[in-house]
């Protein structure tokens, strides 16, 4: 097999690789999902497509952005598909050399790669690669506070779990509004009681943490709709 990589511009690309989007992400992300995100406005943006001859078989999309808040710019691996006959080579590992060096020739500080649950098969080539576990973001629909309230007890009760933030969200304008909750308390100071969502990000200081942080995150008596795992690759 002879791989190659192309890069272009992501909406001229978008037509290669949108025959296999959902087959890369097990049909629930899709080439309109795509098309959407490739849509977002960025400071600067990378699009790669990895050929078996002339058939696509996988491929990348990586941004960076100055942030002011943290006076830095960041680059982004905002995704990345291979089909799963693929997955065994080289090529995952193609496309993170070329984000790397699209994130340092754009002066960003750090490359980040968010792993949800439907692609952690990268995360042996992350590692190989010298990305590190850096938070684990758990998420979960509820429905009243009751259930946020219950959720945010259970990971209490985990000395085990080092909790950097607690979230409840609310749809406003088809836009997500967030409120950061620390204790009960919180909640009664809120002005609104229609919350759809809870999210915990839970810190991971070393490699080795990353497998037991998540044993414990299912430990608890909670079904998590979605664990997104972030790696940072400090350039």
């Amino acid at each position: 097999m002879v791989v190659k990589i192309k890069q272009g511009s992501p909406k001229q690309m978008f037509k290669e690789v949108s025959s296999i989007v959902s087959e890369c992400f097990g049909g629930v992300w899709s080439d309109e999902d795509l098309s959407q995100l490739i849509d977002l406005p960025h400071d600067s943006t990378l699009f790669l497509v990895a050929y078996d001859d002339e058939k696509p078989v996988g491929y990348a999309f990586v941004v960076a952005d100055y942030v002011d808040t943290l006076d830095t710019k960041i680059a982004s691996v905002q995704e990345l598909g291979v089909l799963p006959k693929f997955r065994e080579s080289e090529i995952a590992e193609k496309l993170l050399d070329k984000a790397i060096t699209f994130s340092k020739a754009n002066k960003a500080e750090i490359l980040e790669q968010v792993v949800s649950s439907v692609d952690q098969w990268i995360i042996p080539t992350l590692i190989t690669k010298n990305l590190k576990p850096s938070e684990i973001k758990a998420d979960r629909e509820i429905s009243s506070f009751n259930e946020a309230k219950l959720i945010l007890g259970n990971l209490k009760k985990n000395p085990k779990l080092t909790v950097l933030m607690n979230q409840v969200f609310f749809e406003s304008n088809d836009d997500l509004e967030t409120h950061m909750i620390e204790s009960d308390t919180d909640f009664d100071q809120m002005k609104r009681n229609d919350p759809i969502a809870f999210g915990s990000i839970i810190s991971v200081e070393k490699i080795d943490e990353l497998d037991d942080t998540l044993n414990e995150l299912k430990k608890l008596d909670v079904e998590w709709d979605e664990i997104g795992i972030t790696f940072d690759y400090m350039l």
